[in-house]
């Protein structure tokens, strides 16, 4: 069951008495304008009312009236007791919700529980999600712990907004770096050994090569001594490939398929000559020819990306006879559209901005709209902490442990030592707390601290505060009631401090941001949301209480109040758990 979004229902109701006032003949347009033209806004000072909007403005000219007279005649043909507008400024509608609206969603957090906040959109769509997507050759740094924190967040609003999410990793086990692998491992394998073996140029120098090879060493003695060289690459790739598992189910981020970008070279034809000939077959490769000093030549293969709005037609086969990259990328995509998808969305390091243009021309090329393929570029992570000699702030670039960057393991368990773990909450919360699009900047030292500007533990101790009331409730043996009422006799809201108010509009906020988070794929929204939310409620837990005198001399206060901690509750610790972030009843 969908949850109410109140901008939908005021949106709604402001529009069917718009259309009443046209039909009644006010102005000059010959049509009402469609419902998404009206505006629905949250006034920065709430006594300004719940909702505002600017349609009467916007629509003065067109309908050749003053804004006042517009949005006076809105009013007037307002058909519902939930909302009650006034005129402000030069023809501003302010709108207020009813006691009785705010009610019913009171009544619906609670009834609908874990589900409160899922929506229902206008046109549901199966979506592929690819993110994270490293090579398997060594750790995931914390940029790849960025990625997984956002494809996962986002999975869970996109799910929550009424659309069919599956997720995809691509390994990216084809090509030199897995030979480098082997060959590093083989390396550091003989050097266990008591060898003077050289790493390869450009081997993989990292302390996990080092550790693997003593892996190794331990299982299988000294008997790999002559192993030839993609004996060790196999192993290592599938050794780092469940390291990367491991990591990343602990950092809860679980996909529904893991994509090998071998089995795009395997076959014949393989799906990346498949790729290719489709594109021929649609005339959109060229060839080039380069004549050599010994009267020989070469041709190489384009792919005529310009057509497309790229800067330089691609190469996609070398004159040698080799596959760039961009062919597997064809291949790949080609694959993806072929699987039924409405939309592929792709979440890409900052280092990749120029792949979007080249892959928005594969969709196209298929004959598929450009925004069938959607890509987040993320920006990268700073991580920062106090330096113990000169008391400065200073950037951490590498573990001391391992003497390499920083990894996700490494903010799970501790760069140099599990004391300075920040652990899962934490590293979730401050890599979802900006922008896919902007630069995060983590304070280390302040993501371990137990204090309220740290904002992961302000927002899980505002939910931990919700559950202690159920705690007080046991230990005293009273009793919840069997229904919660928010209303009198006379239908107006029961309590009586300003801070209710406030905390019930804000809980019934939550379908709205979910939704907008979800179709911006932007889960910071749902971070900044948590903190409104935890703020309001303390101001509340501090000012009104349930218990004590409270519940003797005014029970219905009292029973509305506890109520209202219950759905705080539930928002708290459904806005959490869609960033894949912990609830804990207690701190």
């Amino acid at each position: 069951m969908a949850s109410l979004v109140l901008s939908d229902l005021i949106q709604q109701h402001l529009h069917h008495a718009l259309t009443m006032a046209f039909k009644n003949g006010l102005g000059q347009l010959t049509d009402p304008p469609e419902l998404m033209s009206v505006v629905i806004e949250k006034p920065k000072n709430p006594d300004h009312g719940d909702y505002a909007t600017p349609i009467a403005l916007s629509l003065t000219k067109l309908a050749k009236i003053p804004p006042r007279a517009l949005a006076q005649a809105i009013a007037d043909h307002l058909e519902t007791p939930d909302l009650t507008l006034s005129i402000a400024g030069p023809g501003f509608l302010n709108v207020h919700l009813s006691d009785a609206l705010i009610d019913r969603g009171l009544h619906e957090v609670l009834a609908q529980g874990a589900d409160y906040g899922r929506t229902t959109p206008r046109r549901a769509e199966k979506i592929l999600l690819e993110f994270v997507s490293a090579n398997p050759t060594g750790p995931l740094h914390v940029g790849h712990g960025r990625w997984a924190a956002l494809g996962s967040a986002i999975a869970n609003l996109l799910r929550f907004a009424g659309h069919t999410v599956t997720c995809e990793f691509y390994i990216n086990d084809a090509g030199n770096q897995m030979n480098l692998l082997g060959t590093s491992l083989q390396a550091r394998y003989r050097q266990a050994l008591g060898e003077d073996f050289p790493m390869p140029e450009q081997g993989y120098q990292g302390s996990s090569i080092q550790e693997l090879a003593q892996t190794l060493l331990q299982e299988v003695g000294d008997s790999w001594r002559t192993q030839p060289d993609p004996e060790f690459r196999e192993y290592a790739y599938h050794q780092m490939l469940a390291q990367q598992e491991q990591t990343l189910r602990a950092f809860r981020t679980e996909f529904d398929h893991w994509f090998s970008e071998r089995t795009l070279h395997t076959g014949s034809p393989s799906a990346i000559e498949q790729g290719v000939q489709a594109l021929d077959q649609k005339g959109y490769l060229r060839l080039e020819t380069t004549q050599l000093e010994d009267g020989s030549e070469q041709v190489a293969t384009f792919f005529k990306t310009t057509e497309f709005g790229d800067d330089k037609d691609r190469v996609l086969k070398k004159s040698t006879g080799e596959y760039t990259y961009m062919a597997a990328d064809i291949a790949y995509h080609h694959a993806k559209l072929q699987r039924g998808y409405d939309r592929l969305i792709n979440i890409l390091g900052a280092d990749h901005h120029g792949y979007v243009p080249r892959l928005k021309a594969i969709v196209q090329a298929f004959g598929y709209p450009p925004d069938t393929l959607e890509v987040i570029i993320g920006q990268l992570v700073k991580l920062y902490r106090q330096d113990p000699v000169t008391g400065q702030k200073e950037e951490v670039r590498m573990s001391k442990r391992t003497g390499t960057g920083v990894t996700v393991d490494d903010l799970l368990y501790g760069i140099d030592s599990p004391k300075d773990a920040v652990g899962v909450d934490a590293a979730r919360w401050y890599l979802l707390s900006q922008s896919a699009d902007s630069p995060v900047t983590f304070d280390l030292d302040l993501a371990v601290k137990q204090r309220n500007d740290n904002l992961v533990f302000y927002a899980q101790y505002a939910h931990a505060r919700t559950c202690s009331l159920e705690r007080n409730a046991q230990e005293k043996g009273i009793i919840a009631p069997d229904e919660f009422h928010f209303l009198n006799e006379t239908g107006q809201l029961i309590f009586t401090e300003p801070e209710e108010r406030k905390l019930a509009l804000v809980l019934l906020a939550a379908p709205e941001v979910y939704r907008l988070a979800a179709q911006e794929r932007a889960p910071h929204r749902v971070v900044v949301y948590l903190v409104e939310v935890a703020d309001l409620f303390n101001k509340f837990y501090d000012r009104c209480r349930v218990f004590g005198s409270v519940i003797i001399e005014n029970p219905p206060l009292a029973h509305a109040r506890w109520g209202l901690f219950r759905a705080s509750q539930q928002v708290l610790a459904n806005s959490l758990t869609l960033l894949g972030i912990d609830h804990p009843n207690a701190m």
